[in-house]
């Protein structure tokens, strides 16, 4: 069962992973108009994503999950402060060129983040499967 799951799940990252892929690679021909309405709809994905994985947490019957969802809510009061300084660091900074160096490399690290992420998660799920491995031989 385990490894249907997370092969739908794999399957799922798949296809964010070929439209983060292709969205980026689009960019490089749009115009700026494009790109802002881009923006706009990838922020509303977002949030949408947060919410039902928010509501999905909280509503779950797993008393694992309701702690999950309590340190996933404490990550982006983290992650919400960390934008507020920078932004801060942003504003008082006076050399306007290094902005754009700035933000692409605060995505390179971002992408970074996700793909150590996507290893975790892997690791978790080799665990999973290892302990229902475990679980049958006994």
């Amino acid at each position: 069962m385990s490894h249907e799951i997370l092969t739908v799940k794999l399957c799922q990252l798949d296809e964010k992973i070929g439209k983060l892929h292709s969205r980026i690679h689009l960019t490089e021909y749009a115009e700026h108009a494009q790109v802002k309405s881009e923006i706009a709809k990838i922020r509303k994905e977002c949030e949408e994503t947060e919410m039902m994985l928010h509501k999905n947490l909280r509503f779950s019957k797993a008393e694992m999950l309701a702690m999950l969802s309590d340190t996933f809510s404490e990550v982006e009061q983290v992650i919400g402060k960390a934008k507020e300084k920078m932004n801060k660091c942003v504003s008082e900074d006076e050399n306007e060129e290094l902005y754009p160096e700035e933000k692409i490399l605060m995505a390179e690290y971002a992408l970074d983040f996700a793909m150590l992420a996507a290893d975790h998660a892997l690791l978790m799920s080799l665990e999973a499967i290892d302990a229902q491995m475990e679980q049958q031989e006994k």
